[in-house]
């Protein structure tokens, strides 16, 4: 085997292979013969056509065929005896086969990964924001236990709707101007939050059960805000409900599965001490990681860039389409634009952590493998087992190793850096920890 490399624009190298050997001659005569059994030649009975009319009427079929599967058996042995290892996708530019000689010579092109210099991060500083348990997160858990067990009652027949108020209403739309059928429907809102629009929120406060609005030609708007036509709203209140939270006791304490309030304030407290630890070393490793990105100059492959950006576009829609969003309409093209500053992030953090494993010898323990299908397996919401047999059957097992060693990495690093925490504001620290639950 004759293996030589090229450079090309960028991170582009090809590799130009030559093989040849007996196997070569052997493949090919094996497909031939296959074809002879079973294409079905004019003037000849299936199977019975000459050899030279299959090799005539074949030829550039099995070449291509015969030259792929020699591509594809001999290419990584190529690249080991090269030394060079592609990052993303290898395309075959070319392939030659030379049936006399025995011989297959083809060239690929693929991008390989960048070369750069590992900063010394031991000097390095990364400020967080100092995230701590306060005991007024208790209480503020157990004021939303109580907002999540509240109850709907019907208020008296004169007391007027106002905001936090939920309202049973039957609604008529009809469009002005036009032909557009008239929409009839009941549903059920609470005022205040938005789910009406404004014009119609503002008439239904202070009404009261079996009063009804009318609002006349209000404007409707496409996505960018132009005015498309005009309706006429009609809005009947069938029934006005409030809010009425429980009593912080031993009782409510009963009804979540807990012996007594102290035992229920005790389980809130334990777990947003761990998930405040938790939050916090997530916050940690973000910053860290944020900071060696800063730090690293890293060429990044164009091919690996698209592989990056169209998985988090996907990931990104999925999300859309578990909102009940029809993503048919969504502006891709930006979409792409928004995600990629966080796809060019996650390649050079990548590229920094592999370079960091390799020069100080990391690489994860069974342990460390275990933890990150626990990881996998609670992202996607299913057992470690299921998750295993996915990675398996995909051929996937060694994604999975790397990412284990890059986190390895990672925790490696932090403790190496100086991390400095700063008083963060009262309210983005709450927002933190809510969104945490």
């Amino acid at each position: 085997m004759k293996v030589e490399v090229q450079d090309r624009e960028g991170l582009f190298k090809s590799l130009t292979v030559e093989v040849k050997d007996q196997k070569v001659k052997e493949k090919l005569e094996e497909t031939y013969k296959n074809l002879q059994q079973n294409v079905q030649i004019q003037g000849f009975r299936r199977g019975k056509a000459p050899l030279w009319i299959i090799r005539a009427k074949y030829k550039d079929y099995v070449e291509e065929e015969v030259g792929k599967k020699i591509a594809d058996e001999t290419l990584q042995e190529a690249l080991e005896k090269a030394n060079i290892r592609p990052v993303a996708d290898v395309f075959l530019e070319k392939l030659e086969v030379n049936e006399e000689e025995g011989s297959v010579k083809y060239t690929v092109s693929f991008e390989v990964a960048p070369e750069f210099e590992l900063k010394n991060i031991a000097d390095l500083e990364v400020e967080v924001p100092k995230i701590e348990f306060k005991e007024e997160y208790v209480k503020e858990e157990l004021e939303r236990l109580r907002e999540a067990n509240a109850v709907w009652e019907p208020k008296e027949e004169n007391e007027p709707a106002q905001e936090g108020d939920m309202l049973v209403l039957e609604y008529e739309v009809e469009e002005v101007g036009g032909e557009g059928e008239k929409v009839k429907q009941e549903t059920s809102v609470i005022l205040g939050q938005g789910m009406l629009r404004k014009e119609v929120e503002e008439a239904l406060k202070g009404k009261k059960a079996g009063e009804e609005v009318e609002l006349k030609e209000l404007p409707l708007y496409d996505q960018e805000g132009k005015e498309i036509g005009k309706v006429n709203i009609k809005v009947k209140i069938k029934e006005i409900k409030k809010k009425v939270l429980p009593e912080l006791n031993d009782e409510f304490a009963q009804e979540l599965g807990y012996n007594s309030l102290k035992e229920l304030e005790d389980k809130i407290r334990e777990d947003l001490k761990n998930r405040i630890e938790k939050l916090r070393q997530q916050v940690i490793e973000e910053k860290v990681a944020d900071k060696l990105v800063e730090l690293h100059d890293i060429d990044i492959p164009q091919t690996l860039l698209r592989r990056e950006i169209s998985f988090l576009v996907e990931r990104r829609l999925n999300e859309l389409r578990a909102y009940g969003i029809d993503t048919r309409y969504v502006d891709i093209k930006k979409l792409v634009e928004e995600v990629k500053p966080i796809a060019e992030a996650n390649i050079k953090l990548r590229f920094t952590l592999d370079k960091y494993a390799q020069e100080k010898g990391i690489e994860p323990t069974e342990e460390d493998i275990e933890e990150q299908y626990k990881e996998l397996a609670e992202q996607y919401q299913t057992s470690v087992e299921e998750i295993k047999k996915y990675f398996k059957e995909n051929n996937l097992e060694a994604v999975v190793r790397e990412d284990a060693r890059r986190k390895k990495a990672l925790k490696d690093i932090i403790s190496k850096v100086k991390i400095k925490e700063v008083e963060e504001k009262k309210e983005e620290a709450k927002e933190e920890v809510k969104d945490e639950s």
